[in-house]
């Protein structure tokens, strides 16, 4: 392994008194208490565990080669040596004699009570003493004395922030110089022999050691990468090693598996996506191809895309990020399955796959697609996870057999430590999951954001609807993406209906993309994908009345042929106004359609019973939405409507459209709204970049999103031009500067400007799927128990918070404003309506009625 030989520090003859020190207390048993080295010994254990069990050593390597390059074996010595020792020295400063009398109760030390009791910035000081004096012993030049320096204070830093997060590393070096200073006034520390002379400043070479590397690394922008992402990875693997040896002192629970693709489930996998009948259907496909492009049926297309993806994979098994573009209905979640297959079928060492997308309800159709595929194989199934904040957590049984029966399936208990660890650090062969919890993990800064960062290495990642990503950071993605991909061997299928090039908006060779469909128009342009959906543009004036009068008109019109209509507003004020004037009037019952409406003030229950409805055969039903329908919502509408927006989400909702591919289906785009302040920042919102303009509306018709987001992309890079103070410029300074909670900031999917502010739980009587009763006030009540029992194991609360979470999200809403009498209860960021039915109006919450607002008509469609 990496790290076999390499030399760990000397505990017993650097620390004195070392076998009489403790590292952590039982806390409900002050008499039970961990040994301290007892606790290295077994973190340093996990770590090799780890790396094992994850075939880090290519991680490993990756980052030596990528960080060292023409170092010579000295140098890469006494890397490896400060590497590994970060994670064996983590706990080195729970020698202070203070921690041990105060915390761990240790009667040796009696006269330290007024010490301070911090641990992790004396720990990261003697890091930096132990390895100024190790490089000072080694015959160094300069360069390289600066070097290794740099690292030996990186590494010290991430010590020091090992129980918290990281944040800027500027601040650090202030606070080491300060506590050196106060290190070398006390004698505080009488059990260390590892410091010669404790007034020796040896913080004075931070600066240089950072000013080398300022210069060094200009020729060298990539370095800059390469050292945030090993300091990310550093930190997942120390965290992550300390946590588990830590959680087996408290719980007894030994981690023993991580969750890997074994060759078993590898097979398993395989084997029920060869014999799945579609893909059968694929095989037969490529005996027996259409000649001359007379093609019969869209799915003899279809066939052809996932037939193309695989050969163009094939030859190219080497790259790591790959394009799957492919039209709205190609079929793309069955074909990256398939190139899933592929990847773990062609590279042994990966071991995770995990599915990304930009909402929930993508996550649980996935869930249903896979679950389709492999035939409810309970063993597929006991290895796929849903990770998002609506799904419980997954549990496991414990060996043995218990007399408190807890799942009455298989009559045994609920192992929670388990359940609990495998969430934490998602040791699960199959996730999927949102695209915010992976940028967590590759941008967050605190030790649970970044626990996952170490499953993440060697995986294939599927990311699905990247453009829906903030695309004011899209360079920044990519860059990201291509980096994180090289260093630890990630493999990303990234696929679209509407894929934006985003390599283009990189200055180096676009080779390490792969394009796994190389000619898109013989499928974009096809009749069969083409004229699916056909769509025109509509006027209906400019007066909010005559408005929805002429919108009203046409939708009676078309409701005599159409069984099945879909209308999109951008505002919920809007669908809701429309949705109040059609149904008071009934203009549309004479022709038997049902009028039903899915915005963000309906719950989850609500929104499923329209969309059951709507997939009911020859059901008559006209549905009012907001954006919310326009991804992840599988449903098969006649004919739609929608206000303009960007034209990735006219082309999304166009894919709610005719989905049978039986008939041709029609979608007609209006103006009521302006969509500027919806996508604040989004350069696709600018008036020459959506349907208002004519060569817009030709591009869409034409399918060539090629062409639309070679526009945007120049936009994007205009813009990067014009301000950049704030644009990429300053992102790669912080790069250099390691300023981790910055990055977190720059990097966020969703800006804090359209967050929503407060969250209610509208307490009332619910009907579910089963039409069981939900009581509202009991499932607060039991929330609220849960939240407040203090004497429940930690792991068995966060599991059972988690299953009472999904209940509790039927009743949660979020709105901008709380009303100004409020008495009822609150639990964190949640304020608990107990009378929640005088806020519900016709089965649906009424914002206007909970904040007291009469909206005027020139509100009303804000």
């Amino acid at each position: 392994m990496y790290f076999d030989g390499i030399k760990l520090f000397d505990f017993e003859t650097n620390v004195e008194n070392i076998s009489n020190m403790y590292a952590h207390r039982d806390r409900d048993d002050k008499n039970r208490r961990e040994k301290l080295l007892k606790h290295i010994n077994l973190t340093y254990k996990y770590m090799k565990f780890i790396c094992r069990e994850k075939n880090l050593d290519n991680i490993l390597n990756n980052l030596q080669n990528k960080i060292l390059t023409k170092k010579d074996k000295k140098v890469i010595s006494v890397w490896k040596e400060m590497m590994v020792n970060t994670v064996y020295m983590h706990d080195v400063g729970k020698i202070n004699p203070s921690f041990q009398y105060n915390k761990m109760l240790n009667e040796f030390y009696e006269d330290n009570s007024d010490g301070e009791s911090k641990h992790s910035l004396l720990g990261s000081y003697i890091y930096v003493s132990y390895f100024n004096n190790r490089i000072k012993e080694i015959e160094f030049d300069k360069t390289d004395k600066f070097y290794l320096k740099y690292f030996m204070y990186l590494n010290s830093y991430i010590i020091s922030k090992h129980h918290g997060y990281l944040d800027d590393m500027e601040d650090y070096e202030l606070k080491l110089n300060n506590f050196q200073e106060d290190y070398s006034k006390d004698e505080y520390y009488p059990d260390l022999n590892i410091i010669t002379s404790r007034k020796s400043v040896i913080c004075n070479s931070f600066n240089n050691s950072k000013e080398y590397m300022d210069e060094y690394t200009v020729n060298n922008s990539k370095l800059n990468f390469y050292i945030y992402i090993y300091s990310k990875f550093i930190f997942s693997l120390l965290t992550a090693s300390d946590y588990y040896a830590t959680s087996e002192f408290m719980n007894g629970e030994k981690v023993s598996d991580l969750g890997i693709i074994s060759k078993d489930l590898k097979q398993r996998f395989a084997n029920h996506i060869k014999n799945y009948k579609i893909f059968k259907s694929i095989e037969n496909y490529k005996n027996n191809p259409v000649i001359d492009e007379n093609y019969d049926n869209i799915n003899q297309l279809r066939s052809e895309i996932t037939i193309e993806s695989e050969r163009n994979y094939l030859a190219n098994k080497d790259k790591n990020i790959y394009y799957l573009e492919a039209p709205t209905g190609g079929g793309k979640t069955l074909t990256s399955v398939n190139i899933a297959k592929l990847i773990l079928e062609s590279h042994e060492n990966i071991n995770k796959l995990f599915y990304i997308f930009p909402f929930n309800t993508l996550v649980e159709q996935t869930e249903v697609e896979f679950m389709k595929i492999f035939n409810n194989d309970n063993y597929i199934k006991k290895n796929i996870a849903i990770i998002n904040s609506i799904t419980p957590i997954k549990t496991e049984d414990k060996d043995e057999d218990y007399n408190n029966v807890l799942n009455l399936d298989t009559k045994k208990k609920i192992d929670y430590n388990k359940a609990l660890l495998n969430r934490i650090f998602i040791n699960y062969p199959f996730v999927i999951t949102t695209h915010v919890n992976l940028f967590n993990s590759f941008f967050g800064t605190s030790r649970e954001e970044l626990f996952p960062l170490i499953n993440l290495c060697n995986s294939v990642i599927i990311l699905d609807e990247i453009q829906s990503y903030r695309n004011s950071i899209w360079k920044e993605i990519i860059n990201f993406l291509s980096l994180y991909s090289e260093v630890l061997n990630i493999k990303f299928v990234i696929m679209s209906a509407t894929l934006p090039r985003l390599s283009e908006l990189l200055n180096n060779n676009n080779d390490d993309f792969v394009y796994l469909i190389k000619n898109r128009d013989h499928y974009f342009k096809n009749i069969l994908f083409k004229n699916r959906v056909k769509f025109e543009m509509i006027d209906l004036g400019n007066d909010i009345d005559e408005q929805f009068r002429n919108l009203l008109e046409d939708v009676m019109k078309e409701s005599k042929k159409n069984n099945k209509i879909l209308l999109e507003f951008i505002f919920k004020k809007t669908a809701d106004r429309f949705f109040s004037y059609v149904s008071k009037e009934g203009f549309l019952k004479e022709y038997g359609h049902e009028i039903a409406i899915i915005t963000s003030d309906d719950n989850k229950l609500d929104r499923n019973k329209v969309i059951k409805k709507a997939k009911e055969k020859n059901k008559k039903i006209i549905i009012i939405a907001t954006q919310i329908i326009e991804a992840g919502v599988d449903i098969d509408m006649d004919l739609g409507y929608k206000n303009i927006s960007i034209l990735d989400a006219e082309e999304q909702f166009m894919g709610r459209i005719n989905r049978s591919c039986l008939n041709t289906g029609k979608v007609k785009f209006f103006k009521i709204n302006d969509c500027s302040r919806l996508y604040s920042g989004d350069v696709r919102k600018e008036k020459e970049l959506t349907l208002e303009k004519e060569e817009v509306q030709i591009l869409l018709k034409e399918k060539d999103f090629k062409k639309y987001y070679g526009k945007v992309l120049n936009r994007i890079q205009k813009n990067k031009k014009e301000f950049n103070d704030n644009g990429y410029a300053a992102f790669v300074n912080k790069i250099k500067k390691n300023s981790f909670s910055q990055l977190k900031k720059y990097m966020e999917l969703i800006s804090d400007d359209n967050q929503i502010k407060y969250n209610i739980f509208l307490s009332r009587k619910l009907k579910n799927e089963k039409g069981e009763i939900i009581d509202g006030n009991k499932i607060w009540e039991e929330f609220k128990a849960l939240l407040m029992d203090n004497k429940m194991d930690y792991c068995e609360k966060k599991v059972k918070l988690s299953i009472i979470n999904s209940k509790v999200n039927y009743f949660i809403y979020r709105v901008n404003k709380i009303p100004e009498i409020y008495n009822d209860d609150i639990l964190g960021n949640i304020y608990y309506i107990s009378d929640g039915e005088k806020y519900v109006k016709d089965g649906r919450f009424n914002h206007e009625s909970f904040i007291g607002e009469t909206p005027d008509i020139a509100n009303l469609f804000i």
